[in-house]
């Protein structure tokens, strides 16, 4: 890896100087090659071991069980230690007036300090070399979420419904029945491919699965999210066109913001905010969001009667999964600061918002800095890497569940 990253800096440099754009975007690839050369070339620390919570059993049937469920759930028997040695509340007291310039504090889980900026470089670091174990967490990994009951779920689902068919109402207005009706197939189809690539990396997540009404959601935030970007593309896009030849660069700095939106706003509810506790939670979550982004772009390009139809949808749902992979990245080190400290900032979006606009700025810029060809072989090369990055960080993100005890039971499952 080392020596690849200096080959490339070489290329980069003196090969293709007449590429202008391409030189600083070689050059800066090919060093991040570099120092991940660098980083595996130390040796390799053996995976920490952390304390987890005592291992109880099924006295029925002896299989593990959580304190914080009331039955086995295997064979369904009561579970003695339900609740046993959780804290009891402490005395009320009168509350005591805040002092003057008293700013409240968010409450600290037993976890460690994080900065954004460490973060930040950890995170363009893992694009290739691998994540450490993460031993230091906060004990956000064993809450569970509170019920929220019936109402509360088919609020959330209805919400979603609102926001797909506003999503529409708003995009095409009062052809908007007319229009997706008479496309029905193309619309299902593209919908469908989303799904499934959803329903892939979803199942990756093996010992806490997330809600079903949280993945529609978040999948459904992702398509309304259009309405916004697709403005500001339009208005900036001229913009970068003028100033660096390609309006398609705009599309990182809008889309990656607005696709985050919409699991952020979620994973910060106090209601629902529990259930956001492991790095592979912001991968699903990330990905769902890009995936609904994803099905929403697809049908608009098909739509195009200028360049798009059946093939153009058929190339794009091959090639343009990349946005689930971007948010996910962006849902990876978001739910890493949440992991680390027990709770969020707003900064904690910053690491890997940074580095899924960087790789979506990339996609967007091969073909007009090397050319129609040379740009299809890039995007080849950057689809390939997309495809290894997105396998690795979802074992890295396992690995790290199994560290702390989910596949001995521990496993917060609701």
């Amino acid at each position: 890896m080392l020596i690849a990253g200096i080959v490339g800096l070489f290329i980069g440099l003196f090969v293709f100087d007449y590429f202008v754009a391409g030189i600083p975007i070689l050059s800066v690839v090919s060093l991040i090659v570099v120092i991940a050369g660098f980083t595996s070339k130390q040796k390799e620390q053996p995976i920490p071991t952390i304390q987890i919570p005592q291992q109880l059993h099924c006295q029925n049937c002896g299989t593990p069980i959580h304190p914080g469920h009331k039955f086995c759930t295997v064979c369904g028997a009561p579970n003695p230690y339900h609740n046993m040695g959780q804290p009891q509340p402490a005395p009320m007291q009168a509350p005591v007036a805040p002092t003057e310039g008293y700013t409240p504090q968010p409450e600290t889980l037993q976890g460690i300090e994080v900065s954004t900026g460490d973060n930040l470089i950890r995170a363009f670091m893992n694009l290739f070399a691998p994540r450490a174990p993460m031993a230091e967490v906060s004990n956000a990994v064993y809450e569970k979420m509170d019920p929220v009951g019936i109402m509360g779920n088919m609020k959330l689902l209805l919400v979603s419904a609102v926001l797909f068919v506003g999503f529409y109402a708003l995009f095409f207005g009062g052809q908007a029945y007319a229009i997706i009706n008479s496309n029905l197939f193309y619309f299902l189809a593209t919908y469908s491919v989303a799904l499934i690539y959803l329903i892939i990396i979803y199942r990756t997540d093996k010992y806490e699965k997330e809600p079903f009404k949280f993945i529609v959601f978040i999948f459904v935030s992702g398509v309304a999210c259009g309405i916004i970007a697709a403005p500001i593309n339009d208005l900036i896009g001229p913009i970068f066109q003028a100033a660096l030849g390609n309006a398609a660069l705009i599309g990182p700095f809008t889309e990656e913001p607005l696709k985050a939106l919409g699991f952020y706003y979620l994973v910060t509810r106090k209601q629902f905010s529990k259930e956001f506790n492991t790095p592979l939670d912001g991968i699903v979550y990330g990905f769902a969001a890009g995936m609904g982004f994803f099905a929403m772009e697809n049908f608009i390009y098909y739509l195009n009667p200028q360049v798009g139809g059946p093939e153009l949808l058929l190339l794009r749902s091959f090639l343009l999964w990349g946005h689930g992979v971007w948010v996910a990245t962006t849902g990876l080190w978001l739910a890493i600061a949440k992991t680390q400290r027990g709770y969020l900032k707003r900064s904690d979006l910053i690491p890997g918002m940074v580095v899924a606009i960087f790789m979506h700025f990339m996609w967007n810029g091969w073909q007009g800095w090397l050319g129609v060809d040379m740009g299809w072989i890039a995007l080849g090369g950057q689809l390939i890497f997309q495809f290894w990055y997105m396998r690795k960080i979802i074992r890295e993100a396992l690995r790290d569940e199994v560290l702390w005890g989910y596949g001995q039971g521990m496993a917060p499952v609701e």
